[in-house]
């Protein structure tokens, strides 16, 4: 893999691991010759034509997207989207510039998220903050380019662990990375650096028992997940996080089909887990550019440590 390319849409399997940075994505159960006709029409009929209802192209989104970041940034006092931009790395096909940065949809969308938790958590940036399913790290590029100060914590499966590592080290720097190479021996959270990004096994969780932290984060990943894997992991994060972030889908995970599972998570459950934490704020979770899911399918709420 040339990883030059990673966010290119050259490897369409790399965005069921988050890495969907093209202006029209393709499914990988997609075949040869529709991905084929799919990108010969955005290449040579589409490209930024009036074409979407109301006569909008593609710049057009991508401006009301930064827009609707810059409203955002003013209601919740968040650092300005203008102070940073997404790290060009890995080809992203959706990037463009505004005002001499450079953006992306998927970056901007990440950027909102971190404005609905600004909100309540009010960032100092001297924070720790522990992501469990950190994904392609997109998250992670956000926060630390806003507050350079931050340590993060990231737990993820290997692979994923793995694509992650390659992409921050580039987006944030490779003195910023303390890899999983170092971490994997670790029997404890001592080594912890100040400002720096850790990766560790999913399995390593158990490590935050005796470990105190500012924020938990946690991305549609629990979502994927039954409610008793889910209520485990949390048994190590009450306590120990003062305040916790979920993006998740009210219903939890389809239960038929090639993946499913037999128990649902739903929001109920959520807030039955984290009964000695108060639920601040609870609504509908966007992308920069629209809903997450137009039938309200998806939340986005923050807990605050009773």
């Amino acid at each position: 893999m040339d990883f030059n390319q990673l966010r290119s849409g050259k490897y369409p399997i790399l965005s069921t691991f988050g890495f969907i940075d093209g202006v029209y994505t393709y499914h990988p159960s997609l075949s040869f010759g529709k991905k084929f006709l799919l990108k010969f029409i955005q290449k040579y009929i589409i490209g930024d034509r009036s074409i979407l209802p109301y006569k909008l192209s593609t710049s057009d989104i991508q401006e009301m997207a930064y827009l609707h970041c810059k409203l955002m940034s003013e209601i919740t006092n968040s650092i300005p989207i203008s102070d940073i931009e997404v790290s060009s790395f890995g080809g992203p096909k959706d990037l463009f510039e505004i005002d001499g940065k450079k953006y992306t949809v998927p970056f901007l969308s990440y950027y909102r998220r971190y404005c609905f938790a600004q909100k309540h958590i009010a960032f100092k940036g001297n924070e720790i903050i522990v992501e469990l399913g950190s994904g392609s790290g997109y998250q992670i590029e956000v926060l630390k380019k806003l507050y350079p100060n931050m340590t993060v914590l990231c737990f993820d499966l290997p692979s994923q662990l793995y694509l992650c590592e390659k992409y921050l080290s580039e987006a944030l720097g490779e003195d910023k990375i303390v890899g999983i190479d170092e971490t994997l021996t670790w029997e404890d959270l001592s080594g912890v650096q100040k400002g720096k990004v850790h990766f560790f096994g999913s399995w390593k969780v158990p490590l935050l028992i005796n470990f105190d932290f500012d924020v938990f984060w946690n991305a549609a990943s629990f979502g994927e997940m039954e409610p008793e894997i889910v209520k485990n992991y949390l048994k190590y994060i009450k306590g120990k996080a003062k305040w916790i972030y979920l993006l998740q889908a009210r219903h939890g995970k389809e239960t038929t089909g090639e993946t499913h599972v037999i128990n649902p998570i739903t929001i109920g459950d959520y807030k039955n887990f984290l009964s000695d934490y108060n639920l601040l704020d609870e609504q509908d979770a966007w992308h920069a550019h629209k809903r997450l899911s137009q039938t309200g399918g998806y939340f986005e709420a923050i807990w605050v440590k009773k």
